[in-house]
């Protein structure tokens, strides 16, 4: 039995494992190249519907389902509702919990952040968007600067893509002092795309990596919007999900009609499945490229370490010392990329009452009042709604 196969498999004691992605070290190491072919030599598009294919011989599912139990809390009190391997363009494995199939749309919570991440590429190949180095304020020139955070001037979309902007973070006092997706909170001209440019700033831009789904999320979410004159969602569906054949999306928006940046996504695990096959294949869909190729190659952590950041893209927890990254939302939901297996590996989670009464006790006024809302409403069995009583 090969290295690999026996690392892959040693994997798995840790391939369901889940962090909240929260700590960071404030400096990415050097860059790191992208390994693995683009895997469009097996003309296999799963754009109206997946071939089924031969299970990998590194994927055993009795590992799996020892790891990964779907009626039982694990890890926390997180409940498994799916997981699905996309090997070689062709669905190799598929397995649902009690209340969850193919068709059931799952919150994605912050993939969607991976998701904005790739309009921005998007954009950016139709020109509307020059490049990750340009400034943010270039598009939201009626916003504000207080005295004292003059730095946010520097802010470019890349900083936005990596988190290192310089805005205070999920769970610091400052960004929950700031309710920037309530009406009134930025005053009769509301418009949640400048909320950057109003949540403090703690550090110059490029300095500090800090972790927030809110206020820097939205601020790019809208600047795409802004960028291509479209809502986002509608650009989404015309450029991404429309070509990819990812039909039950569904992105909830703030009271200004802006879709949210940092979470409010749902989809399918299938569509799921598309999207990472897209970056498998470099932003390669079909016979178009929806993706410039060298953005997509950009965009995975720059370093191995655990818990590395790339363009809102985690290293992967799967496989972290190869070339693997993946898409990572509260509650497990993950899209796993793997370059050097031709694989794309999905999964999605929901709650129970223990973990709910630890996020519940936390002062995080976004959490309470947005996300832990959306968890019941947003397509949950009622199995497990019950259980968040």
């Amino acid at each position: 039995m090969s290295t690999k196969v026996v690392a892959m498999i040693l994997s798995f004691l840790s391939f369901f494992a889940f962090w909240s992605p929260n700590a960071q070290p404030n400096n990415i190491p050097e860059t790191r190249e992208y390994v693995g072919e683009v895997p469009d030599k097996y003309g296999v598009w799963p754009t109206k519907g997946f071939e089924t294919g031969p299970r990998p011989a590194w994927f055993i599912p009795p590992v799996a389902k020892t790891a990964y139990v779907f009626q039982r809390p694990i890890n926390g009190n997180v409940f498994s509702d799916s997981v699905l391997v996309l090997h070689k363009g062709k669905l190799a494995y598929e397995d649902y919990a009690e209340g969850w199939d193919k068709d059931t749309p799952h919150q994605m919570y912050s993939v969607t952040k991976s998701i904005v991440s790739a309009l921005v590429g998007v954009a950016i190949g139709e020109g509307k968007i020059k490049g990750v180095d340009q400034k943010v304020i270039d598009f939201f020139p009626e916003a504000k600067i207080a005295p004292g955070q003059e730095s946010k001037r520097d802010m470019t979309i890349e900083h936005l893509l990596t988190h290192t902007s310089g805005l205070s973070g999920d769970g610091d006092k400052e960004a929950m002092e700031y309710v920037w997706w309530e009406p009134g909170s930025l005053g009769k001209a509301y418009d949640s795309g400048i909320a950057a440019f109003e949540t403090p700033q703690v550090a110059a831009p490029g300095k500090v990596h800090s972790y927030s789904s809110g206020a820097g999320m939205q601020t790019l979410a809208c600047l795409v919007s802004r960028a291509v004159k479209m809502n986002l969602f509608e650009y989404a569906k015309k450029k991404l999900f429309g070509p990819l054949g990812m039909t039950s999306v569904a992105w909830d928006a703030a009271a200004d009609g802006n879709n949210y940046g940092g979470f409010g996504l749902s989809m399918t695990p299938r569509d799921m499945l598309r999207f990472g096959y897209l970056y498998l294949n470099n932003g390669r869909w079909e016979d178009k490229q929806i993706i410039p190729a060298d953005y997509v190659t950009r965009t995975p952590p720059r370093s191995k370490a655990a818990q590395a950041y790339g363009y809102l893209f985690w290293n992967t927890t799967l496989l972290p010392f190869d070339a693997s990254y993946e898409a990572s939302g509260s509650f497990g939901q993950f899209i796993a990329v793997m370059p050097e297996w031709d694989a794309v590996i999905v999964r999605t989670g929901s709650i129970g009452p223990i973990t709910k009464a630890i996020y519940t006790k936390t002062p995080d006024k976004l959490f309470e009042s947005i996300l832990l809302p959306m968890i019941a409403m947003k397509g949950m069995p009622w199995r497990y709604f019950k259980e968040l009583l």
